[in-house]
């Protein structure tokens, strides 16, 4: 495998490579000279531009983790070298990139894992495995919730902060959730939404609120800011990254007419055999194992080079979140609800 981008998420995916037994670094290509000569000094091969590494090592696979608007053009690079891509979230910034990519895909043949990497995670898996199953009855009403604070440091990376690059908490972070949301309970159908810069002042927004219609009829909210302090937030409340203090707390509820899920700590609520307000209440907890959830990915993206399996996120599923993730922008703008489809079409 090649690596496109050592910033922090590549860093991390980097150390995660190491780690299985079935993945080769044969290269990696970043910008920054200083983080070049610390990954030489561990006896990997780099490169200034990442075409240069693909032309000299020629890997079966590369994971893209560059900023949010190289990831379409540099998966396209990957796959027209003959390449399948693993593309951190999110699969594209616009959606012209990402139909362009997903074009490149379809006429290469290759397969292109997208990093929704909450998809691999046990907890996501249980819960969209319990509502898909019925066990909420029909879900009529989802609330989705990521806030917290990002230390000012986060902002060192200054392309976190510029929208042409792909910055702003919605790209960065609510894609995770919106993703997450229709991993569990379905399509968005539509999103409306409010967004706000005014905390910080910044190009790319920091707070943003929405209303989701599910293409089953379900209504949801989705709530998220980066500078507040909070703990309801997937980082904090998964146990999925050590980095975040855990929290004992939920970052989404999915509620059906047979009952209620929260997630991630997959607490189940139920009042059988009526619903009423004097049937008793049975609070569950499904079972899981936790697993890293990255290290699931890698594994997974091992068997898709293998030809073993096919991509858990394809571009076209990818191409959903996106689409959902980019109308909340469009729909601020226009002060009206934005249909999913209309995007797509």
């Amino acid at each position: 495998m090649g690596f496109i981008g050592a910033g922090i998420m590549g860093r991390h995916h980097i150390r995660v490579a190491m780690d299985n037994p079935d993945v080769e670094i044969v290269g990696v290509a970043e910008f920054n000279p200083a983080t070049r000569e610390a990954l030489a000094a561990k006896g990997i091969a780099t490169f200034a531009d990442h075409q240069d590494m693909l032309a000299a090592v020629r890997p079966q696979g590369v994971l893209i983790s560059t900023p949010n608007a190289f990831h379409a053009s540099a998966a396209i690079d990957c796959l027209r070298a003959g390449a399948a891509p693993l593309i951190e979230k999110p699969v594209a910034d616009t959606l012209e990139a990402g139909l362009r990519l997903r074009d490149v895909v379809r006429e290469t043949g290759l397969p292109a894992l997208v990093g929704h990497h909450r998809r691999h995670n046990p907890i996501i898996a249980t819960a969209a495995r319990h509502v898909r199953d019925g066990h909420l009855g029909r879900v009529l009403a989802v609330n989705g919730m990521w806030l917290r604070r990002k230390p000012d440091e986060y902002y060192a990376e200054t392309w976190k902060m510029d929208p042409a690059l792909g910055g702003g908490v919605l790209l960065i972070n609510a894609i995770h959730d919106f993703d997450s949301l229709r991993a569990i309970c379905g399509e968005i159908a539509s999103v409306q939404a409010l967004t706000s810069s005014a905390s910080r002042g910044f190009a790319v927004e920091d707070t943003a609120a929405m209303l989701l219609r599910f293409e089953s009829g379900a209504l949801g909210t989705l709530t998220i800011s980066d500078n507040v302090v909070a703990p309801w937030c997937w980082e904090m409340t998964s146990q999925e990254d050590p980095r975040f203090a855990w929290q004992p707390e939920n970052a989404y509820v999915i509620c059906g007419t047979e009952g209620s899920l929260g997630v991630p700590t997959l607490e189940t609520w139920t009042n059988s055999p009526n619903g009423g307000r004097d049937a008793t209440f049975v609070r569950r907890k499904l079972y899981h194992v936790a697993e890293d959830s990255m290290t699931l990915q890698m594994a997974h993206f091992v068997r898709v080079l293998r030809g073993e399996q096919a991509p858990l996120v394809t571009v076209d599923d990818a191409l959903g979140t996106l689409a959902a993730t980019l109308a909340v922008s469009l729909s601020a703008q226009r002060g009206t609800a934005v249909e999913i489809a209309e995007l797509l079409a």
